[in-house]
């Protein structure tokens, strides 16, 4: 039987904990994440250590991650805090920037004036040599959210994941649409943050509530 919520007859909802990554060696250094391998540094595993304590607290019954290996990092000891088997959905990764992956931001402007211009100009519609466009990460980070919450109706689930990718499950949830639309709002939390929503159901009608967002009380002294 589905749990109900105690203030009425309304199904309990289903609450996800976005959980961004540790500060890794590519925020440190200035370069672009993407899809690249950068570990955390010894700070981002402190962050983690931290996160984890707080998340044991609020009792998860599921825990997926970014495979990318930052967030991977990140989850292993809020998988150890909360007893919890750690499962991986790359469809949680981080935009990927193709040529700009891994370099750092005066190695872009260098070696590819071009796309640095576009990107950080934010042109509609720009995406350099091997990146994915942002219709493509808002389909495929808001497919998984969605199916995520369906196949954990009621439950707590912890989500590992990335920046840009969690600034389009806020979008997602919010009903703004893909970024290529030109929002007005842009949302970047920070390192090892916590952010809680809820998926609400109700005669077959599917309601998000934004409870927190950006929480990073649990870091506070972490350095």
């Amino acid at each position: 039987m589905r749990p109900v919520s105690a203030a009425s007859d309304e199904p309990a909802p289903t609450t996800l904990l976005w959980v961004r990554h540790g500060e890794a060696e590519s925020n440190r250094d200035g370069r672009f994440g993407g899809h690249g391998p950068a570990p955390l540094t010894d700070l981002g595993r402190r962050q983690a250590e931290a996160t984890a304590g707080a998340i044991a607290s609020l009792a998860p019954t599921a825990l997926i991650s970014s495979d990318i290996v930052r967030a991977h990092q990140t989850a292993q000891p809020i998988a150890a805090a909360c007893d919890l088997e750690l499962a991986f959905e790359p469809a949680l990764r981080e935009r990927g920037l193709g040529i700009l992956d891994g370099l750092s931001f005066q190695e872009a402007q260098a070696l590819h004036p071009d796309a640095w211009r576009r990107l950080v100009q934010r042109e509609a519609g720009a995406v350099c040599e091997g990146a994915e466009t942002e219709d493509d990460v808002y389909q495929r980070v808001s497919n998984a959210i969605d199916a995520i919450a369906d196949a954990h109706r009621g439950a707590t689930v912890v989500l590992v994941s990335h920046g840009l990718a969690l600034y389009h499950a806020f979008a997602h949830v919010c009903g703004l649409g893909s970024p290529s639309k030109g929002h007005a709002v842009f949302v970047l939390v920070d390192n090892c943050s916590i952010t809680r929503v809820e998926l609400h159901v109700r005669d077959g009608k599917r309601r998000w509530r934004l409870r927190t967002l950006n929480d990073t009380a649990h870091l506070a002294g972490v350095r």
